[in-house]
């Protein structure tokens, strides 16, 4: 059972770099953030990451979020986000401004910390799993969190947030008896996947369905299967509208945030982008439907016969560790948590 699920993960990566990453020139997701502040010359002493320093930073991002939406002021959101949770904070103010609505505000809990010990001089990371509504008490959701501070001359930011699935129980992430969480390498063996490679096993289930060698370690579900069954749909034109949707997902070099959890496996935080392209055939003279995800972001009398319309998606995927020798069935990576949302649409200038 382990060789034959070595055998299907080795040909799932290497179709994932060919699959689930078509479209264009996209990146292999990775640890490391893109650098938004510039550095001054002489930097301070890095802080090392302790618990205090990840609750504070935590209240910090809390406080000045709430404090952003509350006066609509997106500079100052901006500011505490980073990669693609900029790009959806940025769509959310876009949204808002659209319908003339006030940008959503929430309420947070007491939050549960996983914190990595790691070197005070690199990258530094922790995990947040906390109770979320809207101000007004409803919607509530536990989200998982993942924050970043790339160089010690830069503010803790918020790089991803992702919904805990209703029926889904929060994850058991493994800590010690000082309260730290283990992190994991993105190249770690251990686990069914390695971290580094859940993203783009995803990106190919996703588009190409549950007969690719990715269904093998990677479990059906609305957020894999279910991407391709709908977008399937889409892409065979409605009797006499000639309209047809081709969609893609692809990695992002945006920052991934592996942890150990207790039963030997782990959990992988990350980003991937959706590109659908809707266009019109010209044996069917019209003008592409604007999605009403999509419309705060084009001008509709715009819009011809073709549409782009671009989205960032960020997830939570529990990793089982790799099967052991002689085991005669093996558990699949399922993802457990899924937020995102439209950030950009485009007319293709002719």
């Amino acid at each position: 059972m382990r060789t034959a699920v070595a055998s299907a993960l080795a040909t799932a990566v290497a179709l994932a770099a060919l699959t689930g990453c078509s479209g264009g020139s996209h990146e292999q997701a990775r640890t490391k953030p893109v650098a938004a502040e510039s550095s001054p010359d002489t930097s301070p002493p890095p802080v090392p990451l302790t618990l205090d320093v990840a609750r504070k930073a935590f209240q910090s991002f809390v406080t000045n979020d709430d404090v952003a939406r509350a006066s609509g002021d997106e500079r100052l959101a901006l500011w505490w986000t980073s990669e693609g949770q900029s790009q959806l904070t940025a769509a959310a103010f876009r949204r808002a401004m659209a319908a003339g609505d006030p940008v959503p505000r929430y309420r947070y809990g007491a939050p549960t910390l996983y914190v990595p010990k790691l070197k005070p001089e690199g990258q530094q990371w922790f995990v947040a799993s906390v109770r979320r509504s809207l101000a007004d008490g409803k919607d509530p959701h536990t989200v998982l969190m993942g924050f970043v501070k790339s160089k010690p001359t830069m503010r803790w930011r918020l790089s991803l947030a992702s919904l805990l699935d209703k029926k889904q129980k929060p994850p058991k992430i493994l800590v010690d008896d000082q309260g730290y969480a283990k992190p994991l390498a993105t190249f770690d063996t251990g686990l069914l996947i390695p971290p580094r490679d859940v993203p783009s096993i995803q990106a190919t289930l996703a588009e190409e369905g549950p007969g690719n060698v990715a269904a093998k370690v990677m479990a059906a579900g609305k957020h894999t299967t279910g991407y391709y069954t709908s977008d399937q749909k889409a892409t065979k034109p409605k009797k006499g509208s000639g309209l047809r949707v081709d969609t893609v997902y692809a990695t992002t070099s945006f920052p991934i945030f592996p942890l150990a959890t207790t039963d030997g496996g782990g959990i992988v935080l990350y980003a991937l982008s959706r590109d659908a392209v809707s266009t019109k055939s010209k044996k069917k003279p019209g003008h592409v439907p604007v999605p009403e995800d999509a419309a705060p972001f084009v001008e509709s009398h715009l819009v011809r016969n073709e549409l782009d319309v671009n989205q960032t998606l960020q997830f939570a995927t529990l990793v089982p560790p790799v099967p052991k020798k002689g085991a005669t069935s093996q558990e699949k990576a399922v993802i457990i948590a899924a937020d995102g949302g439209t950030i950009k649409a485009n007319v293709p200038t002719k």
